[in-house]
């Protein structure tokens, strides 16, 4: 007898999360705080995760707004980062989004939406506070940004990876 799992009628949990490259006119971009991560992950590019039968894109405009008050129309997809699940989280992906914003627009973090900071630096700037799988997806989103490209990434490396199984 079979005993393999059938994913497709009882399928694993999965976290599906939006991200923003939010970038304005200066081309300095927004990297948030995170209040409920240590600091291996605290600072990353801004977003959430998406609910259900919520299309990524959509998703993100949602958080954006929820989160730093601000109207956001996602353009191009720079990547997907694909995370396995480890002891207390869910395996996930998060699509990356570049967001122009226009000039003018002022971000105001909400109460208790989990972000204890926003800061607008360049990417040199938001590559020294990041760290981790956030530094790498950050430098890997200012490459696809720059050559135009689209990036798969497995925890913010270019995939496939050696420690991926295929």
């Amino acid at each position: 007898m079979d005993t393999t799992p059938d994913h497709f009628r009882n399928p694993p949990p999965r976290r599906i999360g939006a991200l923003g490259w939010l970038e304005r006119p200066d081309g300095r971009l927004a990297v948030i705080r995170r209040a409920y991560w240590g600091a291996i992950s605290q600072w990353g590019l801004p977003g959430g995760s998406a609910p259900p039968n919520t299309h990524p894109r959509s998703a993100l405009t949602l958080a954006v707004a929820a989160k730093l008050g601000l109207r956001v129309t996602p353009a191009r997809k720079l990547a997907s980062d694909y995370a396995p699940a480890k002891p207390g989280q869910y395996e996930g992906t998060n699509e990356i989004y570049h967001a122009l914003l226009p000039a003018g627009a002022e971000a105001q973090l909400a109460a208790d939406c989990g972000y204890v900071e926003l800061r607008w630096v360049s990417v040199e700037q938001a590559l020294e506070l990041a760290v981790d799988h956030e530094r790498t997806r950050i430098e890997q989103c200012a490459h696809a940004l720059a050559d135009g490209s689209y990036r798969e990434l497995y925890l913010g490396l270019p995939f496939p990876h050696p420690t991926t199984s295929s």
